[in-house]
């Protein structure tokens, strides 16, 4: 991540953006703390985005399409993302690695269509003692979507849906929760400082080298 981008300090700062080539050694565009840096604005980014898919043929071929789901390293983790991005959350599980491998292909069709693809976080554990922050489960295999809780540190169940779903199937589901899931983010100050003030925290998995973040949570939380 430093090597994609440092600021004039030197150090990795808490954000960091780039749109890389395959090889991920050269940046195709500005990097930055964010796209801003990069771009006036979404339009513009998509546009350019647009342009440099033509360059890698993969990126057409691949389009709507992956031989994996893009998941978070671990189910807590997803919640705390889709906490932030104000998404659903959908976690498979299964304690057998090949039933988690046979659901996982069966969504897959679904979770890249066009009209789903970017709308949900996803996890997928074969540890069901990561399911221990979303209350309620009832199977041994299946598949969760979630409301994040406002800190991404708990998970509300929207719909539980069995192992042997198929690729239609979860897109019709999926297609509803999209629909009716609703994406109103909290107000930014007062969440940080009622987040503060209930002791909630995220250790960040790469050491915090950003002197400016480093001082302002300091500040925030007074010196706790």
């Amino acid at each position: 991540m430093s090597r994609v981008f440092r600021s004039r300090s030197g150090a990795l700062e808490n954000t960091t953006f780039g749109i890389l080539s395959p090889d991920g050694r050269n940046n195709l565009v500005t990097p930055g703390r964010g796209p801003m840096h990069a771009f006036r604005d979404a339009a513009a980014m998509a546009s350019r985005m647009n342009i440099i898919s033509l360059q890698y043929s993969g990126a057409r071929d691949a389009l709507w399409s992956d031989p994996r789901l893009p998941v978070m390293n671990s189910v807590d983790v997803a919640l705390n993302v889709a906490a932030c991005d104000n998404l659903p959350v959908i976690v498979t599980f299964s304690e057998n690695d090949r039933k988690l491998g046979n659901i996982n292909a069966r969504i897959l069709k679904a979770v890249w269509c066009e009209s789903l693809a970017g709308q949900f976080v996803y996890a997928t554990t074969a540890n069901l003692a990561e399911l221990k922050p979303i209350p309620g489960v009832k199977a041994q295999e299946g598949i969760l979507v979630v409301e994040p809780g406002a800190y991404g540190l708990s998970g509300k169940i929207l719909r539980e849906l069995p192992a042997d779903l198929t690729a239609e199937q979860a897109t019709a589901e999926l297609l509803q929760v999209v629909r009716t899931f609703s994406r109103i983010a909290p107000e930014y100050t007062s969440h940080i400082q009622l987040g503060i003030q209930l002791g909630f925290d995220w250790e960040s998995a790469i050491p915090e080298t950003d002197p400016q973040s480093i001082r302002a949570k300091e500040r925030a939380r007074g010196g706790r």
